[in-house]
């Protein structure tokens, strides 16, 4: 059985980039993510590039209740025996929380919360099985701060950062590694790039590209660091959380969501 890494929300952005780092070092893939033709085409230009690993795609939902499960069932049936388990796939935005339909708020919680959860428990006893084996998590740095204006998904990448650290704390003594990514801002897209312009430059220290977030977060998991946070200033930020009192963070937190919300 060869040795895959796993990555969901794989098609594009930081999930893209960390799967070309994989690819470099001769790790092959299974790239999970929407199935749509920009996942069979980010699966192709890597086959293309890399030639010597394999490559193959699950296109599935992950708000989906029975996805993991799919996901893994095609992990089994192929005899690919996973590694390395990235979770990835996210969904965000930026408004206020009753403006907002409930399956849209339904949808972040399973994509970002219970996605990551679900594919945890399902390849966990086969991770143990490997010599050596690891978890990367992406949370954000919106997970440390309670967030005006992004009130579920800063709740939801909470869990993540939480969940992360408990289940390393669990798995001392197994051969798995549990490591969890929290990035500021990623520019992913124009729209992204418009968003942090308006907001200043506060907001642009805050930012970083995909690629530079994929390098920075394999680098940790194979280091087997329990937390990495890309680029100084966005660990500077981080840090501030135990000096700025907390009503003073909402209201500065609040202030400038309110104006990426109003596009003031």
């Amino acid at each position: 059985m060869n040795q895959f890494a796993l990555i969901t929300g794989a098609s594009q952005g930081i999930g893209k980039y960390m799967a070309i780092e994989l690819a470099k070092k001769g790790i092959s893939l299974v790239l999970v993510a929407l199935p749509t033709a920009v996942l069979e085409e980010t699966a192709q230009v890597i086959q293309t590039q890399y030639p010597a690993i394999k490559v193959y795609t699950i296109g599935v939902d992950l708000t989906d209740d029975y996805a993991a499960q799919k996901v893994y069932d095609r992990c089994q049936e192929k005899k690919i025996a996973i590694q390395y388990l990235i979770n990835n796939a996210g969904m965000g935005y930026t408004g206020a929380f009753d403006s907002f339909p409930i399956d849209f708020l339904d949808n972040l919680m399973k994509l970002n919360m219970l996605a990551t959860t679900r594919l945890i428990r399902l390849f966990i006893d086969d991770l143990k099985q490997q010599p050596k084996a690891y978890i990367l998590n992406v949370a954000s740095i919106a997970g440390l701060y309670d967030i005006p204006y992004k009130v579920v998904y800063s709740a939801s990448k909470s869990f993540v950062y939480t969940f992360s650290r408990a289940l390393r704390e669990e798995l001392k003594g197994t051969s798995v590694s549990v490591t969890v990514l929290c990035p500021g801002g990623v520019a992913t897209n124009p729209d992204a790039l418009a968003a942090v312009a308006r907001m200043g430059r506060a907001a642009r220290m805050l930012t970083t590209m995909p690629g530079e977030v994929a390098k920075v977060g394999i680098k940790a998991m194979f280091k087997g660091k329990a937390v990495v946070i890309p680029k100084f200033t966005i660990r500077l930020y981080a840090s501030m959380r135990h000096v700025i009192p907390y009503p003073l963070q909402l209201k500065i937190l609040g202030y400038f969501l309110r104006r990426k919300y109003k596009n003031v």
